[in-house]
């Protein structure tokens, strides 16, 4: 389906649906239903059935087109029951790098003592996830949806549809949820962290390095570490990767300084510095981001990282409230 048409559409769907930060309970309102193309070919062949048991004046003609009606209206009735009273949530996504997939994991649940069958749930044009749901039961689908920009987005509308029990008909409900979808720049863990952060401390100025002078032991290797740190030596001996550490005399501080990074484009720069970040909470220094605008001081722990990962991620974005294209390049 085209772009343009898509968005036409979910602007109609939007507007008689509001995003929703919690559950979404499927209502007769909130369903819709039409046939398929199988459902279409069938009433055709229903149309021409009950010519030829006119024309013929055939009564078992006549039983078996009744008879066929009566299933696909049957049919019709238990398709958009199978999706009447369902609730469904998406858990807040868990933020990944660019170029990884975003997992949304959906919970569906119900308070009907029936079976709900090949349940489907559809992101955009990526494949579907299917379940079934046991009485008074709870569900969750999951779907991997691809990401090819950073920043903060919002999860698109999506389809929850089903086509059991005959597939002669499709019904959907379309779901919004207003959720943070966040995307960091994808680490770049090739640059040396001596000529990227610089300590402040007292008003001097120094520099912060995994190097040092005098050999200090061995512990685990951290991914993204250079492979010359590696003990090739204790590798040998079947003791695992360990890297060598050494003492230095580097201030307990930092800064990750956008100005510092060496030259190269915005994208390049805020994957250096999304690096710089994580190698900085594994050596458990504080550490600080300076962004054009925007400083951030320097401290540590779990939620300061999250805070200068968040405003490398969404550095110079205007809109918080874009849907999220698994199709749209930065």
């Amino acid at each position: 389906m085209p772009k343009l048409v898509r968005r036409r559409i979910d602007n109609w769907f939007s507007t008689r649906n509001p995003p929703s930060q919690g559950s979404i309970l499927l209502e007769s309102r909130r369903l819709y239903i039409l046939p398929t193309r199988f459902g279409y070919l069938f009433g055709v062949m229903l149309f021409f059935l009950f010519l030829a048991a006119i024309n013929y004046q055939n009564s078992m003609a006549f039983v078996l087109t009744f008879m066929l009606t009566a299933m696909a209206i049957i049919s019709l009735w238990q398709t958009h029951k199978n999706l009447l009273g369902l609730s469904v949530s998406l858990k807040t996504p868990r933020p990944v790098f660019k170029g990884e997939s975003s997992e949304f994991v959906f919970r569906f649940s119900h308070a009907n003592k029936a079976f709900r069958y090949a349940i489907g749930v559809q992101y955009a044009n990526q494949p579907p996830a299917y379940l079934t749901l046991e009485p008074e039961a709870t569900a969750e689908a999951r779907l991997k949806i691809p990401s090819h920009r950073r920043g903060q987005f919002k999860p698109r509308g999506l389809y929850v549809f089903t086509r059991y029990p005959t597939g002669l008909f499709h019904a959907w409900g379309w779901l919004k949820f207003d959720l943070p979808v966040l995307i960091y720049p994808k680490p770049v863990f090739d640059t040396v962290l001596q000529e990227t952060m610089v300590a402040q401390h007292d008003g001097r100025t120094s520099t912060s390095t995994i190097e040092g002078d005098d050999f200090a032991g061995l512990r685990q290797h951290r991914v993204g570490e250079s492979l010359r740190h590696i003990s090739w030596k204790a590798y040998a001996q079947g003791k695992g990767l360990l890297t060598k550490t050494f003492q230095g005399h580097a201030m307990p501080t930092l800064w990750i300084d956008w100005f510092k990074i060496p030259d190269g484009s915005t994208e390049t720069k805020l994957s250096y510095m999304t690096a710089l970040v994580f190698l900085a909470e594994n050596e458990n220094q504080e550490y600080g981001v300076k962004l054009p605008g925007q400083t951030i001081e320097q401290r540590s722990g779990t939620a300061h990282r999250q805070e200068c990962l968040h405003a490398i991620a969404t550095f110079r974005q205007q809109d918080f409230n874009q849907d999220f294209d698994p199709d749209a390049r930065q």
